[in-house]
């Protein structure tokens, strides 16, 4: 039996590159300067789950697909900074761009992003074949990845696996429950995937779906965060819908289990909290926590990601997330 590589959690997607601008008196006027106090640079969209993940002591790897260009460099830069797996990243010989340039102001954000990339998806797993590109020693990357994908997983074993739920990729969802590993999903905002009908069979394949109210209510068409967790709850076991400042609700098993926001004094920057409450969460069931304790996980990572610029500024170390998950009792 071949020996694998072992890791708690594989997360599978394209990450970014966050540009935050805090501290403003006032939202931007037209054709004037405005001067801030507060600026931060991160990886950041699902690098912010990986990394608080990897934060929390657990062994995490990052498939994803980065190019030749400023910000992927600096993408690989962060995630091994964090300590997060890079063997499974793939370098591409072109430029491969996904930046947000987020304004934030009185807990509220405006972004600005552009993407060359199908942010929060990896290409060749959709099936779909990347300009071809030489490696060093000659070979086509194409030849090694994109006629049978999922052999570049073959010597890696995973206990977990978080990706983003969209219609094309189903095909990983059903890899990643064929494995036996437990699959968490989170959906981004993606106006045109959410409603499509074939977004519930992806869900369905899942043990975790975990949106925000928007992206939930959009998907279930309800109206309300209940309404909506109560219908991903008829596609996935556990279904979490996040409601901001006002903490969770999750569905399991025809009940409703609320979990408040953790408490903070200042809300500094609200980027990439779903994303840390995400890691939060998933170390909790991990760890064999109930899921009321997992939701807990969940917000404590969450809330205190908004105290600082950037999705993982300020997320807890695993000791830190202990001793005021024992506080909260």
């Amino acid at each position: 039996m071949t020996n694998r590589m072992q890791f708690d959690v594989l997360v599978i997607g394209n990450p970014c590159v966050d540009i935050v601008f805090g501290g403003m008196p006032h939202w931007p006027v037209l054709g004037q300067e405005m001067y801030v106090d507060k600026f931060g640079i991160s990886a950041g969209g699902i690098f912010n789950t990986a990394a608080t993940l990897s934060r929390l002591g657990l062994r995490v790897a990052l498939l994803c697909e980065l190019g030749n260009d400023f910000f992927s460099r600096f993408v690989l830069e962060e995630i091994e900074k964090v300590g997060i797996c890079s063997d499974l990243v793939l370098r591409r010989d072109y430029p491969m761009f996904s930046v947000s340039v987020c304004l934030a102001h009185e807990s509220e954000r405006g972004f600005v992003s552009y993407s060359n990339t199908q942010s929060g998806l990896v290409t060749h797993l959709l099936g779909k074949t990347p300009p071809a590109q030489v490696d060093s020693e000659g070979a086509s990357i194409v030849e090694h990845v994109a006629r049978d994908p999922y052999t570049l997983l073959d010597g890696y074993a995973f206990n977990a696996a978080f990706i983003y739920a969209r219609p094309t990729m189903l095909p990983l969802a059903n890899f990643v429950v064929e494995r036996g590993s437990t699959l968490f999903l989170d959906t981004g905002w993606h106006s045109q995937d959410l409603p499509d009908p074939s977004m519930s069979t992806v869900v369905k394949r899942g043990n975790y779906i975990m949106p925000n109210q928007l992206e939930a209510m959009l998907m279930t068409g309800t109206g309300s965060a209940e309404e909506a967790v109560r219908k991903l709850a008829e596609w996935a076991s556990t279904a979490i819908v996040k409601i901001g400042a006002q903490g969770v609700v999750a569905c399991q098993q025809e009940e409703l289990v609320y979990c408040d926001a953790y408490p903070i004094n200042e809300v500094v920057d609200t980027t990439g909290a779903g994303d840390a409450f995400n890691g939060g969460f998933i170390y909790g069931i991990l760890k064999g926590y109930s899921l009321l304790e997992a939701l807990r996980c969940g917000t404590i990572c969450g809330s205190l990601s908004t105290t600082a610029l950037t999705g993982t500024a300020a997320v807890p170390t695993v000791h830190e997330l202990e001793r005021l998950l024992r506080s909260a009792h």
